[in-house]
């Protein structure tokens, strides 16, 4: 993620462009209930503008989302926009002959005022010229549309489920690293609710739903027992870092 200049990173910073919604008080009410305390010199404050922060680097540019077009819509438009300048020079190629015949009288009376001393005038045309030439690169984008669908790597099966799933957990791995330092806990995930056991998830689950569904507006319930299981086990070895001045105080 890049910033023009100082003043957009700090507008970044501070939440006005990138989910703007959580705020201290958003966040206060969406924690109502919680069952854990915030950590010693820890604040709401504080925990807002980190959680903020740490989702708001985890919002992928649209050429990157798991909602952006598949590329074998993209091959198919590719291979429908080859066709139709394929045909287009076809037909320009196949123009019938008054037509064509209208069109070179058409470019040379456009330049009828470049007479000699004779009064014939001088060279060809510059519009027909250029008609020829736009008519023959044609049939060349046909062939560089059609070359580049041939190019377009195969996704496999459920690509879009499983970059959601990735970013779900890119997503858990920020906010583990969040939830452990407001509240002084490391970051747990069990199995519920599909286990009769455990009648409710742990805190970090908790903390997690409650967290997205602020920032995005729905619930991510989905698997969530193994998205954040695999979000625990990664960092335990290799938790997620930021860079300096992102989330001060972290």
């Amino acid at each position: 993620m890049s910033f023009a200049d100082k003043d957009e990173f700090a507008s970044f910073l501070s939440g006005e462009v990138e989910l703007p919604q959580m705020t201290e008080e958003a966040v206060s009410d969406a924690l109502a209930g919680f069952r854990l305390e915030l950590a010693e010199g820890r604040s709401l404050a504080w925990l807002a503008m980190a959680t903020r922060r740490a989702l708001s680097i985890s919002i992928p540019n649209p050429s990157d989302s798991p909602d952006r077009m598949s590329n074998a819509d993209i091959q198919k438009k590719l291979l429908q926009l080859a066709n139709d300048a394929q045909s287009t020079w076809q037909k320009l190629f196949e123009i019938e002959w008054p037509v064509d015949a209208y069109l070179w009288h058409y470019a040379w009376g456009d330049e009828s005022d470049q007479y000699d001393e004779n009064g014939m005038i001088i060279g060809n045309p510059g519009l027909i010229d250029r008609y020829n030439a736009a008519v023959n690169e044609l049939d060349w984008v046909a062939t560089f549309l059609r070359n580049a669908a041939k190019n377009v790597q195969k996704q496999k099966g459920a690509w879009k489920r499983s970059e959601l799933r990735q970013l779900r957990v890119e997503r858990g791995l920020y906010l583990a690293t969040v939830f452990e330092a407001a509240f002084g806990d490391s970051p747990t995930a069990n199995n519920f609710p599909s286990d009769a056991r455990h009648k409710a998830p742990t805190a970090f689950m908790d903390f997690y739903e409650r967290m997205v569904t602020l920032a995005f507006g729905k619930r991510d319930m989905q698997d969530l027992s193994g998205v954040l299981k695999e979000v625990c086990r990664k960092h335990a070895a290799y938790p997620a870092q930021f860079v300096d001045g992102l989330i001060p105080d972290l």
